[in-house]
C-alpha cells in the first residue's frame, strides 16, 4: 500500500507541473495579447483589455492552484489536498467556460477589433498621434488590409521601425500581412492553445 500512495504521490506531483505550464500559457498568451494592444486603450470608449486580463487572472490562479497541489502532496496535508481537489475542479470549470466563451464571441472580438483598426486608419495622423504605427509595430502588420492602401509612402513601423523618417524596404513591408488579418490568425492560435 505505502508503494501505491508513494506513486500517486509523485503522479498528483508531476501532473501539477503539468497545470503550472498551463497556467504559465495562459499568463503569456493573455499578456501578449494585453501588448498587441499597444496603446490602443486611449481610445474612448474602448474596453479591449478583457480578454488578456481574464487569461492572465486564469493564468495566475492556475499557477498557484497547480504549486499549492505539489506542495500539499509532497507533505501528506490531507487538508491542503481537500483544498487544492476543490480549488482544480472550479478551475477546471472556469477554464472550459473561458474556451467556449472565446470561441462563441470570437466573431464578435473580431468585429470589435476590426472596428478598431479601421478608425485607427482613419485617425491616422498627428492629431491622433498616429494610432496605425502602433499597432503595426506590435502585430508586425502593414496597412488595414495591405501594405498598397500606403501608396508609395508606407510608413518606417511597416518595417518595424519607431522611427518615422526611416526608409521602409519593400522586401519586409510586403511579406506583412493587413493588420485586419492579423487580428483573426493572432486569435485563432489563441484558441487552439486554450484548448
Amino acid at each position: 500500500m505505502h508503494c501505491f500512495s508513494s506513486i500517486l504521490k509523485y503522479l498528483l506531483y508531476f501532473l501539477n507541473l503539468v497545470f503550472v505550464v498551463s497556467g504559465i500559457v495562459l499568463i503569456v498568451c493573455g499578456a501578449l495579447l494585453l501588448n498587441s494592444l499597444g496603446n490602443f486603450t486611449k481610445f474612448d470608449g474602448v474596453t479591449i483589455i478583457t480578454f488578456p486580463v481574464t487569461f492572465i487572472v486564469i493564468g495566475s490562479v492556475t499557477f498557484l492552484v497547480a504549486f499549492l497541489g505539489s506542495w500539499g502532496s509532497m507533505r501528506n496535508s490531507a487538508s491542503l489536498m481537500k483544498i487544492y481537489a476543490i480549488c482544480m475542479l472550479i478551475l477546471f470549470v472556469l477554464q472550459m467556460v473561458l474556451s467556449i466563451w472565446l470561441f462563441v464571441e470570437k466573431n464578435t472580438f473580431l468585429d470589435f477589433m476590426s472596428r478598431l483598426v479601421d478608425r485607427a486608419w482613419l485617425e491616422n495622423d498627428s492629431a491622433h498621434g498616429y494610432p496605425m504605427d502602433d499597432l503595426q509595430l506590435a502585430l508586425k502588420c502593414c496597412g488595414n488590409q495591405d501594405y498598397g492602401e500606403y501608396g508609395s509612402d508606407v510608413p518606417a513601423s511597416c518595417c518595424g521601425y519607431d522611427d518615422r523618417s526611416k526608409e521602409c524596404a519593400a522586401s519586409i513591408y510586403e511579406l506583412r500581412p493587413g493588420c485586419n488579418d492579423d487580428w483573426e490568425s493572432s486569435l485563432s492560435h489563441v484558441i487552439w492553445l486554450k484548448l
